[in-house]
């Protein structure tokens, strides 16, 4: 199996990469859930960021591994589908190992379009904390 090309790769500008990001996503993002994934997301200005974590409950670290590789895969593929100024974090479930991957691409798209669709603000979107001064 070979290595996705420069111009087909995630780009790094469009990764979170550090943990204090997904910690942010985490605990006040939104979520929309699907059989294979949970998605959880947040608004943020500088633009569309994406990070991949996998439940404890996909036992093995190689299971954990392909998931998240899976994951990464489908979301690359169908990245135009989300809207730009949102951090994502995709958190694999154990269903989404065995899942076929059209399938899997298929719900990574469809929950794209549906954060598209309401423009980052479907379901329970925490309000925003007062700035202090």
């Amino acid at each position: 199996m070979g290595r996705s090309s420069g111009a087909l790769a995630l780009p790094r500008a469009e990764r979170l990469r550090r943990a204090s990001e997904i910690q942010t996503v985490f605990q006040r993002g939104s979520r929309v859930e699907r059989p294979t994934f949970v998605l959880l997301w947040w608004p943020n200005p500088d633009g569309r960021k994406i990070g991949f974590a996998v439940s404890r409950q996909v036992r093995s670290a190689v299971a954990r591994n392909r998931v998240r590789r899976r994951l990464r895969e489908a979301y690359r593929r169908e990245r135009a589908a989300f809207p730009l100024e949102l951090s994502v974090v995709l958190v694999g479930r154990p269903a989404a190992l065995g899942a076929p991957f059209s399938s899997l691409v298929a719900d990574v798209s469809e929950a794209g379009r549906l954060l598209s669709r309401c423009g980052g603000r479907e379901g329970k979107a925490p309000a925003r904390e007062p700035r202090r001064r």
